[in-house]
């Protein structure tokens, strides 16, 4: 007996694996409540410096608290499953190349931050609020689709040629 499949016995296997990969990939969402209560913590961090001006000493440390608890939480399997993270991109199936260019997009937006931060002279009037509920509503309606984009860019990259045929 023939221990190799046949072509098609061959060619139905990999559509299976493709098909198994991308129901993962589908999957790659959190949970819609993160998207909501991480806007409205970065929501009520920045409205706290325009009516809590007493809060700006123990505010960063009380984000950096949360933030550090929810990169924990990701961490763990069981975690992340709570958090809405139900499968995990294999990081290999990124392209360096797009990971070096979102790198250097993001430093260069904060470097810009920064800039027209120390540039800033005009005060506006609860301007922090107003920025905390941009930012809210822009992480709570696009968040979502930013994690799809991240997942059509794992797609694409592995049928590129992604490095072991992981994705």
């Amino acid at each position: 007996m023939d221990e190799r499949p046949s072509a098609e016995e061959a060619a139905r296997a990999l559509r299976e694996v493709d098909r198994r990969r991308d129901q993962a990939l589908g999957a790659l969402h959190g949970a819609k409540w993160v998207d909501v209560a991480f806007a409205l913590v970065v929501f009520l961090y920045l409205a706290s410096s325009d009516f809590l001006p007493s809060a700006a000493e123990w505010k960063g440390l009380v984000l950096a608290v949360l933030v550090v608890g929810y990169v924990l939480l990701l961490r763990t399997r069981r975690g992340a499953a709570w958090l809405g993270h139900r499968v995990r991109a294999d990081k290999s199936a990124i392209q360096p190349r797009f990971a070096l260019g979102v790198g250097l997009v993001f430093v260069l937006m904060c470097v810009a931050a920064a800039v027209a931060l120390a540039l800033s002279h005009v005060r506006i009037p609860y301007g922090n609020t107003i920025l905390g509920a941009v930012l809210a509503i822009v992480l709570i309606a696009f968040g979502p689709h930013l994690r799809r984009g991240l997942a059509a860019l794992i797609r694409r990259g592995r049928s590129g040629g992604a490095p072991h045929g992981h994705a």
